[in-house]
């Protein structure tokens, strides 16, 4: 069997070592023997391959014809032989029991340094089976070596995107963990070197089902830009003076609409005043933050002590002339029944910001196909009639952006598109009726489910988008059951 090398003419700035062994040149140049070593008595040089696999057959082939493709060796200053290309050969060579092998010895001095027998076993293993963590290892290698991505992508028969990002997840001790486990995705690993270091993030990541996975990486970032908000505004609160509480304690704190400072048998039993409450050594704020807009951080007056005061409920041992309209049970329940309510509000908001992130970014991959759907002109068509307005008042500039153009002038840059090519027009017509369309939708699209949004969202999940629970609300679909939280814990 006669190894195929390749020989490239390396460019200008191409140093020795991201070049492939010269056979001919060596050849040529004398440096070259084949000569026979001892598989036992011969080193493995570094290889990115760190698990080999040795099928059974192959060990008897070795053990009956022997190693017929000699392998690459070179002597290291030591005095020891070390082989540097051959790695399965060599190891079969040793549990078939040979003693003896060929070997190539000259070639290395045109490889070179370590890095460039990396990079000779990329090219070599490019059609052959490797583990991610031994990418990851030999691309680590190489770029601390000061080998560009552009000529590991090269080496390896890979593109650009995959070197960065194997190298990107190389950097994270929880990303390598799950790299090594040989089941987890590429995507997932990346996403998993993303959130580095975020327990609760890299478990809903792994967790989460292939079709849900984009939803929840926005989700948890989503997430953890409103934690960072939120903490945000708690130190700029704190600074004024004022306690600031983000989870609600029902045994330890009360709503000063709760509370009142009347006497017991009082007839008259107005709720605490908060401006006159500050006073009071319990007094402190509730925060809500659920999400980065203006509108989305809300700050209530409570009381963190309030035994100091009276319920606004009278005693059931009081006798009064009048009953009062609810009794504290009732009041509570009904109290509960509104928190149910606001946190189904609250997390069906952040569900939707949310899905509006994943819808956008789908719409984007949407448009690169090769061909559009056969009714995309018919969607086209009815937007442009029924939802006209919808469309002439559209500047969002959600059209250009879907189709990669960035800066003002949007409009013009996408009428320029389909002057300089006309089979772009499809193309262009369907990003500005999608974006007229996704800008019509709104929170409010959840809340009160309307005609045209319920429309497009089911357009949109017959092209190919899995639309979220929120969504599903929005397009018509029944609302799915919440599960009960646990007054004690849940956020007010």
């Amino acid at each position: 069997m006669t190894k195929n090398t390749t020989t490239t003419t390396p460019a200008a700035d191409t140093t020795a070592a991201d070049t492939a062994p010269d056979l001919a040149a060596s050849l040529a140049a004398g440096t070259v023997t084949i000569e026979a070593v001892d598989p036992g008595a011969v080193e493995l040089d570094p290889n990115i391959r760190t698990s080999p696999v040795l099928p059974p057959e192959f060990v008897d082939s070795i053990r009956t014809e022997g190693v017929r493709e000699p392998v690459l060796a070179r002597r290291g200053e030591d005095g020891i032989t070390y082989v540097y290309d051959g790695q399965r050969r060599l190891l079969a060579a040793r549990e078939a029991g040979l003693t003896t092998m060929l070997a190539v010895f000259g070639i290395a001095d045109t490889t070179g340094t370590e890095s460039g027998r990396i990079l000779d076993q990329l090219r070599t293993f490019a059609r052959t089976e490797l583990t991610l963590t031994d990418r990851i290892a030999a691309y680590e290698a190489l770029a601390l070596d000061g080998i560009s991505v552009e000529k590991i992508a090269k080496s390896a028969g890979a593109d650009k995107a995959t070197v960065a990002g194997a190298l990107t997840i190389g950097k994270s001790k929880a990303a390598t963990t799950y790299a090594g486990y040989g089941t987890v995705s590429f995507d997932r690993l990346l996403l998993i070197a993303e959130f580095e270091g975020d327990e609760d993030s890299i478990t809903a990541i792994t967790d989460c089902d292939d079709e849900d996975l984009s939803y929840v990486a926005q989700e948890c970032r989503d997430e953890n830009a409103r934690l960072a908000r939120q903490t945000e505004v708690v130190a700029a609160l704190e600074a004024d003076g004022l306690t600031v509480v983000t989870s609600w304690n029902y045994s330890t704190m009360a709503h000063l609409s709760r509370l009142t400072d009347a006497a017991d048998d009082a007839d008259e039993r107005p709720t605490l005043d908060p401006g006159a409450h500050a006073a009071c050594d319990g007094h402190a704020v509730f925060l809500t933050v659920n999400g980065l807009g203006a509108d989305d951080t809300e700050t209530v007056p409570l009381c963190t002590k309030p035994e100091l005061h009276q319920s606004i409920y009278r005693s059931y041992r009081t006798q009064v002339s009048a009953p009062v309209e609810l009794t504290e049970e009732e009041a509570d329940a009904q109290a509960e029944t509104k928190r149910a309510e606001r946190r189904t509000l609250i997390g069906n908001n952040r569900a939707w910001d949310t899905s509006v992130t994943v819808r956008k970014e789908w719409i984007v991959a949407f448009l690169t196909r090769k061909k559009l759907p056969t009714d995309a002109a018919a969607f086209v068509a009815v937007t442009l009639t029924r939802h006209s307005y919808e469309v002439t008042g559209d500047n969002s500039g959600g059209a250009a952006t879907y189709l990669g153009i960035e800066g003002y002038a949007g409009r013009e840059a996408l009428a320029g598109m389909v002057e300089a090519t006309p089979t772009k027009a499809g193309y262009v017509s369907l990003a500005v009726a999608l974006s007229a369309r996704e800008n019509h939708t709104s929170r409010e699209s959840w809340r009160n489910p309307n005609a045209s949004d319920k429309a497009y969202l089911l357009q949109a999940e017959k092209w190919g988008h899995r639309l979220t629970a929120v969504e599903r609300i929005a397009a018509g679909y029944p609302a799915p059951e919440v599960a009960t939280e646990d007054p004690e814990t849940a956020t007010e």
